[in-house]
């Protein structure tokens, strides 16, 4: 749920117990991702200074922190051609390049520099590779969703051949009967909060949903004051069975994605307040599972393949392991040209994590291959990008070789205050990717 980080103000620890774990992350300076935004925020204040050398210093070691970040890669550059290091300023521009960013560097005045090296021209022609569209012959709409109601998810209800689509402006959860694009109502009554993250329990024939005040709901109708809740709602008639609010937080609330793991448990990712509780299965109470401090903004969760972890997308730094017996999370290696921030929604399918990133430029459905492990990502591949029906992208669910995902969500017609762009919005896209 890339969606609420948008909404923000602008802008690993030892085994052993979760409390133990808690303790030891507290006895630490300081988190990768926490440094690496104060080293950014350090860069920029050395650059409106005019001291370069400083500023190199500070984004340097950011990278250090969060690897492959492709505005900080592309600051860097700019940083070297300025203190005529143009064999560096080269260099991280060819790094953005291969990281398959869709950039234009000979419209950029900070590298024109670099226009006459040797090396630069090859260059130019990845970027300009990396603006190609991708995956058109794979991908087709399964349905459209008129009106503003915000998509954020779908869940496909086997037992009825039908898919659900939740709404955050919209405040509700509308059906696609047989993927005709002909939406109805689901919910027995309205909400009172924006509809976002879902996951169905066939074996209890109940829908699990978080419902939250996003921006985007409030100025719907929404209480901007009332609390995030997981809720349990019955299949069969659309009634709220159960409600478990979420814990306090000293930061804002505001969660997004959900994990319904084999065993029963739930798990809710908070975008905003930067934690991912835990309801144990039959439990009524939301627990913490990972406390705020470690990820940035973590969204999408999958299952790890071997059970024994989550593996979280976060926003801000890439994709973490998280071990469900309370060990050390870690950021899992990749590829040196992977391009992993920015992700919203994760779904697995044996040891193939596909990956909807709407924070990068261009926005891309991804194939990562984990290691037999599941603990590392061994190969990076774009499905598709630069297509028109792909415009900030969230979540999806694998159903019969196809990923179906919300393809166009409306995101990108609201405010960060929530309001409208346009009273018209384009509607948005439920899309069905063939998978091989």
């Amino acid at each position: 749920m890339r969606t609420l980080l948008a909404f923000a103000v602008a802008a690993a620890v030892l085994g052993g117990s979760p409390a133990q774990a808690r303790q030891d992350l507290a006895a630490q300076p300081e988190a990768d991702v926490a440094a690496f935004r104060r080293l950014r925020t350090e860069a920029a204040k050395a650059l409106t200074a005019d001291d370069l050398d400083r500023a190199s210093e500070l984004l340097t070691e950011a990278a250090g922190r969060v690897p492959n970040h492709a505005g900080v890669t592309l600051l860097r550059a700019r940083v070297a051609a300025a203190l005529g290091d143009m064999s560096g300023a080269l260099d991280l521009l060819g790094r953005l390049a291969r990281m398959g960013v869709a950039f234009d560097p000979a419209s950029d005045p900070a590298l024109a520099p670099l226009r006459d090296l040797e090396g630069f021209e090859p260059i130019q022609a990845m970027f300009q590779a990396n603006r190609r569209p991708v995956g058109a012959d794979r991908l087709d709409t399964l349905a459209t969703v008129s009106g503003s109601g915000l998509s954020e998810a779908v869940a496909y209800d086997a037992k009825r051949e039908r898919w659900l689509v939740s709404q955050v402006a919209g405040r509700a959860i509308v059906v696609l009967p047989g993927g005709s694009g002909e939406t109805g109502p689901f919910l027995a009554e309205p909400l009172s909060l924006g509809a976002l993250g879902m996951a169905i329990d066939a074996a209890s024939d109940r829908l699990w949903l978080v419902a939250s005040a996003a921006p985007p709901a409030v100025a719907s109708g929404a209480s901007p004051d009332a609390a995030s809740m997981l809720l349990a709602i019955d299949l069969a008639d659309g009634c709220v069975a159960a409600r478990h609010p979420l814990p306090s937080s000293e930061r804002t609330r505001g969660p997004g994605d959900i994990l319904l793991a084999p065993d029963g448990a739930v798990f809710v990712a908070d975008g905003l307040a930067g934690d991912i509780l835990r309801l144990e299965p039959g439990g009524s109470v939301l627990t913490p599972f990972m406390e705020a401090g470690l990820l940035g903004s973590p969204q999408g969760m999958v299952m790890a393949p071997d059970g024994r972890a989550l593996i979280v997308a976060d926003y801000s730094s890439g994709l973490w392991r998280a071990p469900l017996d309370g060990g050390a999370p870690y950021r899992m290696a990749a590829p040196d040209d992977a391009n992993l921030i920015g992700i919203d929604g994760l779904i697995v399918e044996g040891r193939s994590l596909y990956a909807l990133q709407n924070g990068a430029a261009p926005q891309r459905v991804l194939r990562l291959t984990l290691d037999a492990q599941g603990g590392r990502i061994d190969a990076v591949q774009t499905l598709a990008a630069n297509l028109p029906q792909i415009d900030q992208p969230t979540n999806g669910q694998i159903v019969e070789g196809r990923l179906v995902f919300v393809a166009r969500s409306q995101w990108s017609a609201f405010t960060a205050e929530g309001a409208l762009r346009t009273a018209d919005p384009e509607p948005a896209i439920i899309a069905s990717l063939a998978l091989d």
